[in-house]
């Protein structure tokens, strides 16, 4: 017989989960509480009252300036049910990663203010990139479907959504300034104008400048963004908003281990600090230079800029009809990963473009190199989204469309570096520094133009019966994409037998139709259900259009006798199904939610080792089935608590043919999915008393597996965070003056995370015939910082 054992921390969330299970037998009318604050235990600002009929969760303000301030998105979300989230390191301006019931930030969808940024290639995502925290009102997780208006073609899971602060009415200046750990500095300042005349006119703009050095190793993070926000309403029946982000950011890569490694070097081991120095010309002699085994930190960056422009114009028509337009426009550029490559000279017919030429100024081509490059990419990205609300009797129908053209390119430049480690160009963006072929055209490890165009058509009607009782939901919308993939010719993969890259075009269509049904049942004013099944989709990504000439030779400099193969990966689906209880008062807030995941066509990745390629393909089903659950109280005027308990129960279904044995198959079916915990829990409680206000946060991540044959796992943790402050006396010039200290994993707990950023980069196995050990980021040490912020 098994015992269990309960721990302090499970007990103290079981306890928040059954008050108001307890509450929910002896109230049937809630009367008129009045509480001070947000209700339902809001004033954490970790759980809202949502109406949805879906699991739903999201953060609010109060949660938002409580959290240490250069915080990421998946940061901010990190203690909602279902969400495992981690980041590179406490400040969040290194990146990191998330799954929500076992699916990854690129099979979800993620909208600012309702635009998509998702990158248009691959889905993935990239948490430091997106907000200023202080700019944020709203974080949302729909954990198991999307709305039928997003703007996704790469979401089989859910949706995360950020929601921007709207300008005050009032002007005003806010400036806060961060010290801590790391020489961890921030300044944030933001200006409101207030109302201008009589229009409703009002803006704010803001800018922050974030630094902090890397918690192992030589380096840091360095990054500039600016928010604008405008809004403005002629009359009552128009109203008109934009607002524009821009982020740069230079950031030093924390490196990555391995288990042996981590257990061989210590925790602490990283990249390099010695520049790598080439060794002396000579003319007829060949010089061939060996890249250092530890790197150089400075070739392991990640320079990357963005920006984001939305609009929305909204024009009420009559009393029963609403339309809108939502345009947006996303531009990003940047390169990352490791920059330090070698480069191999040569002057041969049968090389593409002939070769590379003189790389060290010798006066031959028999060097090999090192030279300063990585995979670059660009892009342009407008879209927009076209609404129509009508109101017919108790029916509330919307209809629209979305739509969007995305030119992906994609390069692989190479240029020369000094030896006191000065690349011709950091940026990659200077393109007469690129080393050129014989042929006079750059090098490049890849060159490709993805044109993705993709749209929606959606319809939904929500209406109320049995004396409002019964709410019920019905969307449906049909979602595709059409990408059109242009390969040019390049030198990334010549030297591998059997394949080389020229120029070719080749085009493929992905769509679904896609519905979803909710319903909510309202048993009183404080007690509710719902129900929703929604169909999701994910197309491929535009790396599955790549390297697809096989065999073929190099004459003359050009690829010759080649055959076109035919991309082999299709689009993964899955139907999620919710099934929740809700009890929402003036004090107490609770949601509890049954879920499970069908997911078909699973799209992984695996080595092929004919052609030393990483590939896509599909490998089949899997299931995920569990329950959340979330609750907040106001216990009176000084405490709040919040309270989440998460339980994942994922299967893969079927078995992975070995690559490295063709004639074997790899025992997959009946494991869990990595990085998929089966237990999640946090706790939170917040104090506020006169001047003093606090906050402690617990969250407990279980164990998960790292390989999809499930011999390797990273242990369970627990991380404990606190945040208390001091409102100081206000003025004239000073308003709302306050002083707030954060410390970030308070004990110091050493723990890893997986390298997942995409939901199918898994390693097969780490022990036995073809296994490779995962890497991992370790987790970041104990951060303190402290922030002085104050209205003017």
């Amino acid at each position: 017989m098994k015992t269990f054992k309960l721990k302090p921390l499970s007990l103290a969330i079981g306890l928040l989960f059954i008050t108001p299970a307890l509450l929910a037998q002896q109230a049937t009318d809630v009367g008129n509480i009045t509480v001070e604050g947000r209700p339902g235990g809001g004033d954490t600002g970790l759980i809202t009252q949502e109406d949805s009929p879906r699991a739903r969760s999201s953060v609010t303000r109060p949660h938002l300036d409580k959290i240490t301030p250069s915080a990421g998105v998946f940061q901010t979300i990190e203690m909602l049910p279902g969400v495992n989230s981690f980041s590179q390191d406490a400040t969040g301006l290194f990146g990191g990663g998330i799954r929500v019931r076992g699916f990854a930030g690129d099979q979800m969808g993620l909208t600012i203010n309702g635009a998509p940024v998702n990158d248009s290639g691959n889905f993935a995502v990239f948490p430091q990139e997106y907000a200023d925290s202080e700019n944020l009102c709203e974080v949302f997780v729909t954990q198991g479907s999307t709305d039928s208006d997003a703007p996704h073609v790469g979401a089989s899971g859910g949706n995360i959504g950020m929601v921007t602060c709207a300008p005050t009415d009032k002007h005003g200046f806010h400036f806060a300034q961060s010290f801590g750990d790391l020489n961890f500095r921030r300044t944030f300042m933001r200006v409101n104008t207030g109302l201008i005349g009589e229009s409703g006119l009002k803006a704010f703009v803001s800018y922050s400048k974030s630094k902090v050095d890397k918690f192992k190793g030589p380096g840091g993070a360095d990054r500039d963004h600016v928010d604008v926000g405008v809004e403005m309403r002629p009359n009552s029946d128009v109203f008109l908003s934009t607002s524009l982000l821009y982020n740069r950011a230079i950031t030093n890569n924390i490196r990555q281990l391995t288990l042996p490694q981590i257990n061989a070097l210590g925790r602490g081991v990283d990249l390099g600090s010695a520049v790598p120095q080439h060794l002396t010309p000579v003319n007829g002699t060949a010089q061939l230079e060996t890249a250092p085994a530890d790197g150089y930190y400075q070739f392991n960056i990640n320079p990357f800029k963005n920006y984001l422009w939305t609009g929305k114009a909204e024009w009420k028509a009559s009393k029963a009809l609403t339309l809108s337009a939502e345009p947006y426009y996303w531009y990003a550029y940047g390169t990352g990963g490791g920059q330090l490559q070698t480069l191999q000279e040569s002057s041969s017919t049968t090389t593409l473009g002939g070769g590379v030429r003189d790389i060290n100024g010798d006066g031959d081509v028999l060097d090999k190199v090192m030279v300063y490059g990585s995979s670059l990419t660009e892009t342009n990205r407008p879209g927009i989204t076209l609404k129509a609300n009508y109101q017919l009797d108790n029916h509330n129908l919307n209809a629209g469309y979305w739509m969007e053209s995305a030119k992906h390119r994609q390069t692989g430049p190479r240029v020369t570096f000094d030896n006191a480690g000065n690349p011709a160009s950091q940026w990659l963006d200077a393109s007469g520094a690129y080393l050129l072929r014989q042929d006079g055209a750059a090098y490049q490890a890849r060159d490709w133009l993805t044109v993705s165009n993709a749209r929606s058509l959606f319809l939904q009607d929500k209406f109320a019966t049995m004396q409002d009782k019964l709410q019920l939901q019905l969307g449906l919308r049909y979602s595709e994409i059409e990408r059109t993939f242009t390969n040019y010719a390049n030198s990334g993969s010549t030297a591998v037998a059997g394949r080389s890259d020229g120029d070719y075009e080749i085009k493929r269509t992905y769509g679904k139709l896609l519905p979803n049904l909710g319903a909510k049942y309202n048993f009183d004013q404080a007690q509710s259900a719902f129900v929703n099944v929604a169909q999701n989709f994910r197309a491929p990504s535009n790396f599955v259009l790549s390297n697809l000439l096989k065999n073929g030779t190099v004459v003359n400099g050009v690829l010759t006798g080649a055959t076109l193969g035919a991309p082999v990966v299709d689009m993964e689906t899955s139907i999620n199904t919710d099934i929740g209880y809700r009890y929402q008062t003036e004090k107490t807030t609770f949601s509890a939610s049954l879920f499970y995941v069908d997911f078909k066509n699973r799209i992984a990745r695996s080595f092929e080792s004919s052609t030393q390629t990483v590939t896509d393909f599909n490998v089949g089903d899997s299931t995920m089935k569990g329950f959340e659950m979330e609750s907040g109280h106001k216990l009176n005027g000084n405490f709040s608590f919040y309270g989440s308990l998460s339980y994942t129960e994922s299967e893969m279904k079927n078995n992975l043919q070995n690559a490295a044995l063709p004639a074997a198959a790899e025992q997959t079916a009946g494991r869990q999915l990595p990085d998929t915990p089966k237990w999640m829990a946090g706790a939170s409680v917040n104090y506020n008393n006169g001047p003093w206000f606090s906050s402690l946060k617990v969250k407990h991540t279980g164990e998960s597996f790292s390989t999809l044959v499930n011999d390797e796992a990273m242990p369970s943790y627990t991380l404990v965070n606190l945040m208390a402050g001091y409102r100081l006396p206000g003025g004239t010039f000073f308003k709302n003056p306050e002083i707030r200290f954060n410390v970030d994993n308070i004990f110091n707990t050493e723990y890893q995370r997986i390298n997942s950023p995409s939901g199918s980069s898994f390693t097969v196995r780490a022990q036995g015939v073809g296994g490779s050990s995962p890497a991992y980021y370790v987790g970041a040490p104990r951060f303190a910082s402290l922030t002085l912020r104050s209205d003017f």
